[in-house]
């Protein structure tokens, strides 16, 4: 690729700190109005420099386009749908393909991103400036700002593919810079380089006051992450078996190392809580290695359980699991329900399950009582009514007929708006390196050896659910373990960019998907929903138009966009 001429106009420093909003000088980029001897030569004032970097990480919701409304990602995957099409850039806009390069609802992170990587470049840049008084805090500020600039570049890597790969900052309006997209494994290289350096600066968790800081843990998570990554179809086209095997070893160390400092998976009952339930509804929990610093889920978090409840219970219905997501949950003797759907809209029962359509939610995964609230469910002190003439019944849009009760306070009074504490987004959790390090195992031989099982079997065996029968093939294995993930994250925003990283698009999230109906007599029928649209060209997201445009067309766009 040709060297391209590239200016890159960055914004002022961000308002919002770690845990307030004030206006000072930190608002102003050291070079602009003061001098950085004045931020970086108190440790104090670096500090504080460095939470602003923290604001641009990523929460439950993602804002729409216009920043009028918001969303799920994984309305945009095959586990959800958004009901609000009167928000523009949303996920709806997605599921259609009504989306382009120059109207890409998730193109406000490529600005937002490369504007957390200028200040944490600002911040390296200056580390000789920071005073050596406290060397631990002064060590693990440096630490945090190299961990943070490899989760930004992350998040853009695994959106767009080949970046721009900028290591200092650049002075708005100033002189004009060189940079082409460099290669995906110079853009790994680079990202694993950070997180190297990040590591031993950092501790491996924090007090319970620094909670939402990162951690050499939370490195560890995501250089398995990272290493995943780059060995999936979309980035390993070859199918280079040696990057599974050290996405493999990367996964197994930080499990090791996860456990070795207190880290488990959640288990038991809390206060009522089931253990996978309490992950989401604890500010603190045993299985979370980096959560978000923000105690609340954007716009002050109480929002969040409105956007999920329905109208029965005083919520705005604003998102809804899916059919197909629902029929991923396995029945407790660990066979899938149903097989599909005929020309009817009812369900083919898998025989071996024993699912029985006149009762469709009996006897399945624990999970997934605790992730969907259903008709004839039992929630906040009373039955759960889809039928017509029932209190979750409304006609003043189409419904889907389910909602979602994962990270929603079960004992929130949404009418009297009473009953809400503290709850964080989880970054990273152990379950996901169990996940990891048993697909890297699984995809890195032939044959999938014991560890897999033991893996996988863990996560399962948390919840109540039977250990995966013995001799699956690679294939088999291979979609159980997709399967357990989609079940044990649904609704974390995995799905959207695991369909992406395993090419499966086209497969999982095009053509129709369906929704419940309940008839006054309690008759299940399962229409369809939506026909969605995704080509191959929506596993890698567009550069947007506006810096192509910068560029006079000199970068070359990703493929089909």
């Amino acid at each position: 690729m040709n060297m391209l001429k590239y200016m890159y106009a960055m914004l002022l420093i961000a308002t919002v700190c770690f845990g307030a909003c004030q206006k000072d000088f930190l608002d102003r980029a050291p070079s602009d109005f003061i001098s950085k001897e004045e931020v970086f030569s108190n440790i104090d004032n670096t500090e504080a420099f460095l939470n602003n970097i923290y604001v641009q990480l990523p929460s439950l919701l993602t804002p729409t386009l216009n920043n009028q409304g918001f969303y799920s990602l994984d309305a945009a995957s095959d586990l959800s749908a958004n009901m609000w099409t009167e928000w523009p850039g949303s996920s709806i806009d997605m599921t259609i393909g009504n989306w382009s390069a120059s109207f890409s609802p998730l193109s406000y992170r490529w600005t937002d991103y490369f504007n957390a990587i200028r200040r944490t470049n600002i911040l390296i840049e200056n580390q000789e400036l920071i005073p050596a008084t406290n060397p631990t805090r002064k060590n693990r500020i440096i630490g945090e700002a190299f961990a943070l600039r490899a989760y930004y570049y992350f998040e853009l890597f695994r959106m767009h593919g080949e970046l721009p790969l900028i290591e200092r900052s650049l002075d708005p309006g100033g002189e004009e810079i060189f940079f082409q997209r460099s290669a995906v494994d110079d853009v790994v290289a680079f990202i694993k380089a950070d997180i190297e350096r990040a590591i031993p600066l950092l501790p491996a968790r924090h007090e319970p006051s620094e909670y939402g800081r990162a951690t050499s843990l939370a490195m560890k998570a995501l250089l398995s992450r990272l290493c995943l990554y780059h060995a999936s179809p979309l980035f390993n086209p070859t199918g280079d078996k040696q990057r599974y095997a050290l996405a493999a070893t990367v996964s197994k160390e930080a499990i090791d190392f996860a456990e070795a400092n207190g880290y488990r998976l959640s288990m038991g009952e809390v206060d009522g809580l089931k253990s996978y339930e309490r992950i989401f509804l604890e500010e603190s929990n045993e299985e979370v290695i980096w959560s978000s610093g923000r105690t609340s889920f954007d716009y002050d978090g109480g929002y969040w359980d409105f956007y999920t409840g329905t109208l029965g219970y005083g919520g705005w219905y604003g998102e809804s699991p899916l059919q197909g997501l629902v029929d991923s949950y396995e029945m407790r003797n660990g066979e899938l329900p149903v097989l599909g759907y005929n020309d009817n809209n009812q369900p083919i029962p898998n025989p071996n399950s024993g699912f029985d359509p006149a009762s469709p939610y009996e006897d399945r995964d624990p999970r997934f009582y605790q992730t969907i609230g259903f008709h004839g469910d039992t929630y906040k002190g009373r039955m759960v009514n889809f039928a017509p003439g029932g209190l979750d019944y409304a006609t003043d849009r189409p419904r889907i007929n389910y909602f979602w009760k994962k990270y929603a306070i079960p004992d929130r009074d949404l009418i009297n708006e009473t009953g809400g504490y503290t709850k964080r987004y989880a970054l990273f959790r152990l379950a996901e390196l169990y996940l990891n390090y048993a697909e890297a195992l699984n995809e890195s031989g032939d044959h999938p050896p014991a560890a897999v099982y033991e893996s996988l079997n863990k996560i399962r065996q948390r919840v109540g659910m039977i250990d995966l029968p013995g001799n699956l093939t690679q294939r088999e294995m291979r979609e159980r373990i997709r399967n357990e993930k989609k079940v044990e994250f649904a609704f974390e925003s995995h799905r959207f960019w695991d369909i992406r990283r395993w090419e499966i698009g086209p497969a999982v999230n095009s053509g129709i998907v369906r929704k419940v109906n309940v008839s006054a007599s309690g008759v299940f029928t399962y229409p369809v929903w939506q026909n969605r649209v995704f080509e191959e060209k929506h596993h890698l997201l567009p550069i947007p138009q506006g810096e192509i445009d910068k560029l006079n067309g000199q970068w070359q766009q990703n493929p089909g966009w």
